[in-house]
């Protein structure tokens, strides 16, 4: 179990640099959040659309130091879950979209970025970016997006958020630590509406390979 300590800003770049800036001195449970980021990243090198103060954008930083190199997706898998659990919460009736975007019906309501940084066979860091559109309505560019505020009609309060989806984060990365992997993976399959993708791929994902780094120097 983690205990977080958040850091807030008002604009950044981007927080998952923020992280990777600061990767060898923070702690496991830090967390990185702000109203805006110039250039918020998306898997596959995309971009993230937000408009400054509508959405939830955070990274944590995770020490995964227990889980070999071959089983990060896992940690992939815990994330989209707890952020599907958190959005239940809310009324919502997520869904997960291999290899980790989350889906309201056919439109994407958050993204996850997952970086890791790899010695030898193991995983010593995990920097888990996620943006969850909250309160905005109109997006410019994305193509089929989606937020807390039109799916519910009403707005939240987008601070009071982040808490609460740590909070399911931690219980899946509790529930890894203690090996249940087996149902970390029934879980997930069971969210998926595009199994055949998964099913394909299976758990090693392009873009999370390219981000491993190994040794400390690396991010």
């Amino acid at each position: 179990m983690f205990e977080w300590h958040i850091i807030r800003f008002e604009e950044i770049d981007s927080t998952n640099t923020e992280a990777h800036r600061n990767l060898a001195n923070a702690r496991e449970g830090t967390v990185w959040t702000t109203l805006y980021q110039t250039h918020g990243r998306g898997q596959y090198t995309h971009n993230w659309e937000s408009t400054k103060g509508l959405n939830l954008l955070a990274t944590l930083l995770l020490r995964p130091e227990f889980l070999p190199a071959n089983k990060q997706f896992l940690i992939s898998k815990c994330t989209a879950l707890a952020i599907c659990d958190f959005l239940g919460t809310l009324g919502l009736a997520p869904r997960i979209k291999w290899p980790n975007d989350i889906y309201i019906g056919p439109n994407k309501i958050c993204g996850i970025l997952i970086e890791h940084q790899l010695s030898g066979n193991k995983l010593t860091a995990s920097i888990i970016g996620f943006g969850i559109n909250v309160n905005q309505t109109v997006f410019r560019g994305a193509p089929n997006p989606t937020s807390i505020a039109l799916e519910t009609g009403k707005e939240c309060n987008v601070e009071s958020l982040l808490p609460k989806a740590l909070i399911n984060i931690q219980k899946w990365y509790q529930t890894l630590q203690k090996g249940k992997s087996g149902k970390i993976d029934r879980q997930y399959e069971a969210l998926l509406i595009n199994k055949p993708d998964y099913e394909k791929n299976g758990n090693i994902i392009p873009a999370n390979d390219l981000a491993a780094a190994a040794g400390p120097s690396g991010a």
